[in-house]
């Protein structure tokens, strides 16, 4: 069976002056792209169902025939604004990926940008309590293959336990700020108690994918419904 995990930033139309467009996918194109998901049978799961099948657990219900998970790194102000009325109203899940030093801040991480709000602790307790999962996107939002290994370890280990004080569940999966990761990484991921983490790099994931290094498919800003629906077949 097939994984397919999709990354968004801010589901928005980015301000003038904006410098990484990449980071923003246009709402209307982000509804259609909803819509084609459905229409091509693609149905949300949570990390936790997708562990539990690998892990050959029990669950509730079984896995659809073509699980998806919809991610959201950094946390947004659209997200809640934009994104997840969308999801919501097609019963689609989400997990969004939380910058923990920066809560009810900005993306300060991104010092050449124009600073984009993002969730505080209240909005994060209200959109968990509405079926939001939320997990960790490190502390401070660096590099985690360009610092040193105990810096590193605590950003991991540090969001880990902010988060979790904010929400009061446990934190089990990481998004690798900026898709930098390598197996030193990986293996100082697993120390800082994370049981799956994601990255870029375009692809579906099967069974046998390293849960320390899932693979996420990113769309581009402008992609119309039909040029989504040729990146999802051929990944």
């Amino acid at each position: 069976m097939k994984l397919t995990i999709l990354m968004y930033h801010a589901v928005a139309v980015p301000d003038p002056g904006m410098r990484h467009l990449g980071n923003f996918i246009n709402p209307k194109h982000f509804v259609e792209q909803l819509d084609l998901l459905l229409e091509l049978g693609y149905r949300t799961i949570s990390f936790d169902d997708w562990l539990a099948h690998r892990a050959g657990r029990p669950s509730t219900a079984p896995l659809p025939a073509k699980p998806l998970i919809m991610t959201f790194d950094d946390g947004y102000l659209s997200f809640d604004t934009t994104a997840w009325p969308a999801l919501r109203a097609r019963h689609m899940g989400a997990t969004v990926f939380l910058v923990a030093g920066q809560l009810g801040g900005c993306n300060a991480w991104d010092a050449d940008e124009v600073k984009q709000p993002l969730l505080d602790h209240t909005r994060i307790l209200e959109l968990q309590q509405e079926g939001v999962r939320f997990e960790s996107h490190t502390f401070s939002h660096v590099p985690l293959g360009k610092v040193p290994a105990d810096v590193a370890l605590e950003e991991m280990h540090h969001a880990r336990m902010a988060i979790e004080g904010v929400t009061g569940r446990p934190v089990t999966v990481l998004s690798y700020p900026f898709s930098n990761q390598n197996r030193h990484v990986r293996a100082l991921a697993r120390r800082a108690g994370y049981l799956a983490a994601v990255c870029g790099k375009g692809k579906t994931n099967t069974e046998r994918t390293d849960p320390l290094e899932l693979r996420r498919i990113k769309f581009d800003y402008l992609m119309p419904a039909d040029a989504v629906h040729r990146v999802l077949e051929q990944s």
